[in-house]
């Protein structure tokens, strides 16, 4: 090991183990203008506590190995009363991010939080910690999202996600897009970064989704559980197998990984176990349980890092295959460890009493091939490319008898409802869940609606497929049932686009989706 990776591999060492001992690095700065050019965020919510994120962005930083960061915690209705406080060691080796542990505090509860480095103050944001595991909360409101391309569209959905009353964001995948700048005449904004090769090309990219205010607003307004998908690295990544061929992949996916840490509100559990991966590809776990008493439980999953490369990565088009049954029953989209991880999980939630239970993932989970059967006619970019992997979690769902089981996923750019079988490819097979893949906030789709309806009517199970409207999904959920919200913007290309209820679905507790009351 050179000496400059053991100086990085001990620095990071210092900033996840004891951020405060890292003190020792800081020296004296000043700004020329606010450093808080990027936000503030909150996530990772227990019943005592969260994360609180930021990152400083100023060209003083430069060369300075550390800065000196204050916090502090304050009641919403009392803003002078302060919490909890203290001080944090942004350091360079993250980009001089900050990740905030904060506990102790009251459960089901909302707080308000700040910064402060060398006189400059950042926003106010405020969050929330969650009911204790054995309360009984009577709701719960969140939105999820997914797949915000820069170009494709203003962040519109945000601003109208501030007036919905929500508990949490629950946001699946594809945060940034790693691509050159779009050459298509209606990208309605543009950038000049190039492709991104290194981290300092991810850092840069997150720096540029992160200036926009709307974004900002939203990650101010209430606590985020995140996942990632493939645009986080590279499109249609699977675990270490690039389709693209790119050369010192790992290295590459690491760099991603890291900036993916510095720019999110993750606990630095989730980069403990990434140390060497920061150089040569190893995990970083960001998979997850979350629990809202037990009205609700989160099981936020990775279905990127883990997943077996596709078996046709040579098909003349990209991420479609005609035959591609996978011949290895062992073949995996989440990776053994993970699978398991996850059924114990839904014991868990059996044994708790947990009342509806959130799978939270990146793409489409019931298959859109029903004709043609699995492994056939399908994208391989997707569960429809992983039909083992995905049986063994409906079994593992029906083994368990796991409560009101439901799937919510992005990816695709289009809303898509369905029911989920045991058998997939068969309706009349027993229900086990339903599922929710959003649409995306801003990035388009290829497909048109007419083609969506010719591909409903060929897959019973689906019961809406839009790939037209941007947006985001309202998910309330009381002990008797979950009401789903479809909003959409009337136009992605106009920042300020007005918002509308596309369709409205019901969950009954113990039952399937299906549509409830007209939508406005």
């Amino acid at each position: 090991m050179n000496q400059q990776r053991r100086t990085l591999l001990k620095l990071l060492t210092l900033a996840v183990a004891a951020p405060t001992t890292a003190l020792a690095l800081v020296v004296p700065i000043k700004f020329a203008a606010t450093p808080f050019q990027l936000g503030v965020a909150s996530g990772s919510p227990t019943a005592d506590g969260f994360v609180l994120w930021t990152r400083l962005s100023a060209p003083e930083l430069n060369a300075v190995p550390a800065v000196r960061v204050l916090w502090q915690v304050f009641d919403l209705d009392k803003p002078n009363q302060i919490l909890a406080h203290g001080e944090y060691a942004a350091l360079a080796e993250l980009a001089h991010s900050v990740h905030v542990e904060v506990d102790g505090l009251a459960a089901d509860r909302w707080y308000g939080y700040q910064f402060q480095v060398a006189g400059y103050e950042s926003d106010q944001g405020r969050t929330r910690t969650l009911p204790s595991r054995t309360a009984t909360p009577t709701r719960l409101r969140f939105a999820y999202a997914s797949c915000q391309g820069w170009e494709s569209g203003f962040y519109a959905a945000y601003r109208h996600m501030l007036g919905e009353r929500l508990d949490l964001i629950v946001f699946v995948g594809d945060y940034i897009y790693e691509g050159p700048p779009s050459k298509k005449p209606d990208a309605v904004r543009t950038h000049s970064l190039r492709s991104v090769r290194n981290l300092a090309d991810y850092r840069a990219r997150y720096a540029l989704y992160k200036s926009d205010p709307d974004l900002q607003r939203i990650h101010a307004h209430c606590p985020w559980l995140v996942t990632w998908d493939d645009h986080e690295v590279q499109n249609n990544y699977a675990g270490s197998f690039s389709m693209y061929e790119t050369k010192a992949f790992n290295k590459r996916r690491a760099a991603a990984y890291q900036a993916y840490y510095e720019h999110m509100p993750l606990r630095t559990s989730t980069l403990r176990a990434g140390l060497r991966g920061l150089k040569d590809g190893a995990e970083l776990r960001i998979y997850d349980r979350v629990d809202f008493g037990t009205l609700a439980a989160f099981h936020v999953l990775d279905d990127r890092q883990y997943r077996d490369a596709p078996l046709c990565p040579n098909d003349p088009k990209p991420g479609v295959a005609a035959v591609c049954m996978a011949p290895e029953a062992s073949r995996s989209i989440l990776g053994e460890k993970q699978e398991a991880w996850l059924g114990q999980s839904f014991l868990r939630s059996v044994k708790q009493g947990v009342r509806w239970n959130v799978i939270v993932q990146q793409t489409r989970f019931t298959p859109a091939n029903y004709r043609y059967g699995p492994g056939r006619k399908m994208s391989i970019d997707n569960w429809d490319g992983y039909p083992q992997a995905r049986q063994r979690l409906l079994d593992s769902m029906q083994r368990s008898r796991l409560r009101n089981p439901v799937i919510v996923g992005g990816d695709i750019h289009q809303n898509w409802v369905a029911r989920v079988h045991h058998d997939p490819y068969d309706v009349k097979s027993p229900l086990l869940a339903s599922e929710f893949c959003g649409t995306s906030i801003s990035s388009t789709s290829s497909r048109t609606q007419a083609q969506a309806n010719r591909l409903m009517a060929t897959n019973p199970h689906c019961l809406l497929d839009n790939p037209v409207k941007r947006g985001y999904g309202v998910v309330e959920i009381t002990p008797a049932k979950m009401l789903v919200k479809l909003r959409v913007l009337d136009n992605a290309l106009d920042v300020d686009s007005g918002v509308a209820t596309l369709a409205q679905f019901e969950v009954a507790d113990g039952k399937f989706v299906g549509r409830a009351e007209a939508a406005e």
